[in-house]
C-alpha cells in the first residue's frame, strides 16, 4: 500500500512558498505576524542556557525534536535575511512584513544585565533589517519582561530611537502570568507611547499529557494564549490600562470562540468579579486577532463577532504552521471589500503608524 502520510520525512521538508491563488488587492499588503532569529543573541545565550529555563521543550518527542531540527537547518536564511524573505514575500502577494522576534529568543530567563542587553541587541538588529527595505518591513521590539522596569525602558528607547510603535511578549513570564502587577510598569509605558502590544505564545509550561503527536504545539500554543488573555481580563489589566492596545495571534486562541462560559461564570462566581465591573467580554471585544486560523468560516466569525477594524492578516512566516499563501486563504471567506482592505492592510497601517 502507498504511504498516504502527509510530507514524510524523506520528502522536502517543512513549508513552500508558491505564488499566491488569489489576486492582489488594490491597497498594500501587510503581514503583522512574522518572526525574525539575531543570531548574536544566540551565541551569548548559548551557553547560558539550562534545559529547566525551557519546560516546554522538556517532553518534546524524539520525533518532533528531530524534525524541528533538520527543517530549521533549512530555513537559516528565511529568518535572518531579508532578500530571501522578500522572494518569499512576492510570491504571497505580501508587501510589508511586521518583524518579531522569534520566540525561542525572549530570553526572559536571562539576568537583570545580560536580559536588557540582549533584548537591546535584538532590537537593534530587527530595526536594521527593517531600514534595509523600509518599503518592506517595519519592525516590533523584544523586552526583558522578567525585569518590568528595564523592560519599559527598552520600550520607550525602541520608540524613541529605533522609531518602533509595537512590541511582542510571550504569553507567560518564566511560567508567571501577566496579570501580575508586577508588569504595570510595561502596561502603563505602553499606553503612554501608544504602542501595540502583540501577545505570541511560546508554547506552554505544564507539559504533561502533551508530550505526543505535537500537541505541545497543535493545542497548547492557542492554550497559552487562551490562559493570558483570560488572567488579564480577570485579573483587571484591561480594566485598569483601558488604552492599551493588544494583537493576541494565532486568531486570539480559543477564547474568542467560546467566551460565553467566561461571561456565564462571572454572573454567578464571586472570584471573578473581584478585580472588573464589566463581563469578561466587554475587554475582550477590545482585543485584536490575526488570520492564522486555517478555517475561512473562523475569519468571517472573528469579522462579525469583533468587527473588521479587529482582525490582521498574519502568516507566522517562515514558521510551518502558518499558512504560505494568506491572500488565497482570505480569498474563501465571505466579506465585503472593505472589510478584506482593512484586513489585509489597514488596520496594521493604523496600529503600527506605518
Amino acid at each position: 500500500m502507498t504511504d498516504q502520510r502527509p510530507n514524510p520525512w524523506w520528502q522536502e521538508l517543512g513549508p513552500v512558498w508558491n505564488p499566491s491563488t488569489a489576486h492582489k488587492p488594490g491597497v498594500r499588503v501587510i503581514d503583522i505576524h512574522s518572526h525574525v532569529e539575531v543570531p548574536a543573541a544566540a551565541e551569548i545565550a548559548k551557553p547560558l542556557f539550562k534545559p529547566e529555563y525551557d519546560p516546554r521543550m522538556l517532553v518534546q518527542p524524539e520525533e518532533s525534536t528531530r524534525y524541528n531540527r533538520e527543517l530549521r537547518a533549512t530555513q537559516t536564511d528565511k529568518f535572518v535575511s531579508v532578500d530571501t524573505r522578500m522572494i518569499d514575500m512576492d510570491a504571497q502577494g505580501v508587501d510589508m512584513q511586521v518583524l518579531a522576534i522569534a520566540p525561542p529568543q525572549y530570553y526572559y530567563w536571562m539576568d537583570a544585565e545580560t536580559g536588557p542587553r540582549v533584548a537591546a541587541m535584538c532590537n537593534d538588529r530587527i530595526a536594521e533589517m527593517a531600514a534595509e527595505r523600509s518599503d518592506r518591513f517595519v519592525g516590533v521590539a523584544n523586552l526583558p519582561m522578567d525585569h518590568p522596569e528595564a523592560a519599559a525602558a527598552e520600550l520607550e528607547r525602541a520608540h524613541r530611537e529605533l522609531g518602533m510603535n509595537g512590541f511582542e511578549i510571550n504569553a507567560d513570564v518564566n511560567g508567571g502570568d501577566l496579570d501580575d502587577r508586577r508588569f504595570d510598569p510595561v502596561w502603563a509605558k505602553a499606553c503612554e507611547l501608544d504602542m501595540l502590544a502583540i501577545l505570541h505564545p511560546h508554547g506552554w509550561t505544564e507539559p504533561r499529557r502533551m508530550d505526543d503527536y505535537y500537541l505541545i504545539n497543535l493545542v497548547c500554543m492557542p492554550l497559552a494564549s487562551t490562559v493570558a488573555v483570560a488572567r488579564m481580563i480577570l485579573g483587571g489589566v484591561f480594566h485598569r490600562f483601558p488604552e492599551l492596545k493588544m494583537l493576541v495571534v494565532h486568531g486570539g486562541g480559543y477564547l474568542p470562540f467560546y467566551f460565553g462560559r467566561t461571561d456565564h461564570g462571572y454572573r454567578i462566581r464571586p472570584e471573578t468579579q473581584r478585580h472588573i465591573p464589566e463581563l469578561p467580554s466587554h475587554y475582550l471585544h477590545k482585543l485584536y486577532f490575526d488570520t492564522t486560523v486555517f478555517r475561512p468560516e473562523e475569519v468571517e466569525y472573528l469579522v462579525g463577532e469583533f468587527g473588521p477594524e479587529h482582525v490582521l492578516l498574519g502568516t507566522d512566516y517562515p514558521f510551518d504552521m502558518g499558512p504560505t499563501d494568506p491572500l488565497g486563504f482570505l480569498a474563501q471567506a465571505k466579506l465585503t471589500e472593505p472589510e478584506r482592505n482593512l484586513i489585509v492592510g489597514g488596520n496594521a497601517e493604523r496600529l503600527l503608524k506605518i
